[in-house]
């Protein structure tokens, strides 16, 4: 079964090569699948000098298209990527929102579905939808609600992007948040109970609940590095107080921690508000090795959880 990111946010197959934004680096992959997992054919990722990305929902991110267009195409260089033309990129955290819009009843067309949708992100986002590239896609009810997952960017925002790609003569069909991409190696776990993703930033950290293959709650945190348990520690009482009625009674049994936290305090975070202690993710679970690669995990989750995008069906 194809997964909420596939069925709406792709109207062709997904490339199997990705790029991602993590902070100050950029990195590609080219992705490949075999009975174990999945596996790096080919990556590279290169670090931005200060100043050049500088992620915001509310403002321009690029300070030099120029610059970082040399930069796209050095690093998909060394990957021996530069044939590649589609490509899939996880956007840096912050310059994209996602949200979890519930409707408090059916509409009665896709007009009415639009108007509704398009008036909640507003006062959500306290921008006019004219001015937003919104992508949504329906998921699961819940307690007899429709909710939507939507990703919301500023046009203006984007448009640096696509004139960046177009530059480098990339067509990226698919941009979305870094946290959207770090999620899909939870929604590729088929284990019961849910999962939540901790993806630390510049600016603080990125937490997503899935459930059964989708993302059901999506927080930003911003905060200083020594306040992260704390929070983390509060968003899984968020989670208890609002989410634990699981529909297999197992409630969150996994843990994936990514970013410039200790997995161990966060799993401690977590464990404190539940009443239970979730499995911390390793990437080998995943089937994703990085055997003899000099890359972490942590900088290509984003872009090689949309590169498995792929191989689902």
């Amino acid at each position: 079964m194809a997964s909420a990111i596939q069925k709406y946010f792709l109207s062709a197959p997904a490339p199997n090569t990705a790029a991602g934004f993590i902070d100050d680096n950029f990195a590609v992959v080219d992705m490949k699948r075999g009975r174990r997992g999945f596996g790096l054919a080919a990556s590279a990722v290169t670090q931005l000098p200060p100043g050049l990305v500088a992620p915001g929902f509310e403002t321009p991110n690029i300070e030099d298209e120029e610059e970082l267009a040399g930069i796209v195409e050095q690093t998909a260089g060394a990957a021996g990527l530069m044939r590649k033309k589609r490509w899939s990129v996880a956007l840096p955290e912050g310059t994209a929102r996602t949200l979890i819009i519930i409707l408090e009843s059916k509409p009665g067309s896709r007009r009415e579905l639009d108007e509704v949708l398009a008036w909640k992100i507003e006062r959500l986002i306290a921008a006019r939808s004219s001015e937003l590239r919104i992508s949504r896609q329906r998921i699961s009810p819940s307690g007899g609600l429709e909710r939507y997952l939507v990703t919301v960017a500023r046009e203006d925002v984007l448009s640096q992007y696509d004139s960046l790609f177009n530059r480098v003569g990339w067509n990226a069909g698919l941009m979305l948040p870094r946290h959207l991409g770090e999620a899909q190696w939870l929604m590729w776990d088929q284990a019961p109970g849910d999962k939540m993703l901790v993806s630390a930033n510049r600016s603080g950290f990125t937490s997503v609940i899935v459930r059964k293959g989708e993302p059901v709650l999506v927080r930003n945190y911003v905060c200083e590095p020594e306040s992260r348990a704390d929070e983390i520690h509060r968003f899984a009482l968020y989670y208890k107080d609002r989410l634990t009625d699981s529909p297999d009674g197992s409630g969150l049994t996994g843990l994936l921690v990514l970013g410039g936290i200790d997995p161990s305090e966060a799993g401690r975070a977590v464990s404190d508000a539940l009443d239970g202690k979730p499995h911390i993710f390793d990437p080998s679970e995943f089937g994703f090795s990085l055997e003899n690669e000099p890359i972490g995990f942590d900088q290509l989750a984003g872009a090689a959880g949309l590169a498995t995008i792929a191989w689902q069906k």
